[in-house]
This record gives C-alpha cells, structure tokens and sequence, in this order.
C-alpha cells in the first residue's frame, strides 16, 4: 500500500467515527505517518544499497579467485645426454647429436620467427636449411648463427671451438664477428683470444721465395692451428716455389729435399724425422 494511500484510509477512519482531533490526536497522526515514511524509506535505501554491494561483493570474490589461478609459464623443451651421445630431431627437421653430458634448451616459440637455442657441451648439428627463420645459438660468452648448415661445436672444454663442414656460420665472440667457410674452424681460449684457422684437410695454395725452411713451418702452423717439430740442422735451408695442397701435401713437398719422413703424435703435434 502507497503512502498516500495509507494516509487517506487513515484520515476517512477518524472522520467516519466524528471524533474531533485535538493537537495532541493530531501531532501523534502525523508523528505515526511520519515513522512509516522513514521506515519505508530506509528499507528502500537498504534495497539500493544491497543491490549494489551485493553484486560487488560477488564480483570481488569471483576477480580474487581468477587472480590467485596460476598462470603456467612459457614452456620450455630439454633434451639432454648422459652417459652416452644421444640423436634428436627438433621440430624444424634439425638433427642433432649430443655428445655424452650435453644439453639443448629451445623454448615454446621456436621456429615461429627465428630458431633461438641455448647449449652446453659438445654436439655435431645438421641444421635444415630455411633463409627466413636464422638458427641462433647461444653458447655462453659465444654465439652461433647458420641458415642451414652442418658444424661440431664445443662449448664445455677450455678451447671452445666450431668446426665446419658444410655451407657457412657466423660466430660472434667479446664482440667480434668471425664467418666460418667448409673445412675452417674458430677457437677461444682460456684468455679469450680468437684463433681462425683451417682443418688439416682443406686445400690452401702456399707461396715461398728463397725463404728460410723455419719460415715456412711457421707459416704452416699459423694456418693449420698446428706444432710442427723438426731437426733443428734444417731451419735455415731455403724453400722455394709455390705449392696447392692440404696440410700433409705441403708438408710432405717441402721436407723431400731434406729426406723428412711425417709421424703425428696427436691432432694438433706433427713431428718430422
């Protein structure tokens, strides 16, 4: 029932039963209608106010709960070796082998616009080619980058080193940028220092005129990342002509006229007798 409503029923009442409304009969009327007003009016301020911070409550409760939800990180995929190398393919068609204790970290996003990788140990990569998505790896205080390629990298021992076999990488070392071609390897050392020579079976044309024997070894050495011993008696012999060949064809034309006769000790230690 309206206010208004209760107002009249209330004034027809006391009408109908002719009895005369004092001041006090009627400043208790209006005292009554009074209270009802305010009391109406507080249960509708009482509607307003839970229609609002109901809903409020609710939603504040719905937004903490989604909040405390949590959110899985970017997923990373890790292949690694024990014992034994281990062979693996990646998702761009890659094929690497990781030599024993190694690891390859790529993350979710590999191959969306580039091929990023983080590695440690020793591994030969095969890397499918594609000129659009670069393969980067970052190799601790080094980093490799090929568009399809085949290389060994060391990343574990004291001389880090990248060997190429086919097409061409890019090493980037203390700010530094090397480009590797086949058959040429970079090398750092515990110092830091970058060494760009060639493998002991690439071609190289080797010019000599009237030089000292001793010379010509260096020359060598220099080239090949190798240590050449010989008898001390033919350091100062002359050498001359210009030669093609790999490191023991050289090697071999330029000892002949001294009856020197080639035996390796290891990779990197040649001695002539």
């Amino acid at each position: 029932m309206s206010l208004e409503k209760e107002f009249e029923e209330n004034w027809k009442t006391v009408s109908e039963e002719q009895n005369k409304i004092d001041a006090i009969t009627d400043r208790k009327i209006w005292d009554g209608i009074r209270y009802k007003i305010r009391k109406k009016r507080n249960i509708q301020k009482w509607y307003w106010a839970a229609a609002i911070v109901v809903p409020l409550f609710i939603f504040l409760i719905v937004y903490n709960n989604v909040q405390n939800i949590s959110i899985p990180k970017e997923r990373t995929y890790v292949y690694e070796s024990l014992e034994a190398s281990k062979n693996i393919q990646l998702p761009d068609g890659s094929i690497i082998k990781l030599l024993p204790h190694s690891k390859l970290i790529l993350s979710k996003n590999f191959g969306d616009k580039g091929r990023d990788i983080v590695f440690t140990g020793q591994a030969n990569f095969n890397i499918a080619k594609d000129k659009t998505r670069p393969f980067r790896i970052n190799a601790g205080d080094f980093h490799v980058q090929v568009l399809g390629t085949q290389f060994f990298l060391d990343q574990k021992s004291q001389e880090k080193k990248v060997e190429l076999f086919e097409g061409k990488v890019k090493v980037e070392h203390l700010g530094k940028i090397t480009y590797l071609l086949p058959k040429e390897i970079w090398m750092s050392d515990n110092d830091h220092s970058n060494y760009h020579y060639y493998s002991q079976e690439k071609q190289m044309s080797f010019s000599f005129s009237n030089s000292r024997y001793s010379e010509a070894i260096k020359q060598l050495e220099k080239t090949y990342y190798v240590r050449i011993s010989y008898p001390d008696q033919y350091k100062d012999r002359i050498v001359s002509g210009s030669f093609t060949g790999d490191l023991n064809n050289i090697l071999s034309i330029i000892s002949y006229p001294f009856n020197l006769k080639i035996e390796k000790n290891n990779a990197t230690e040649i001695v002539l007798k």
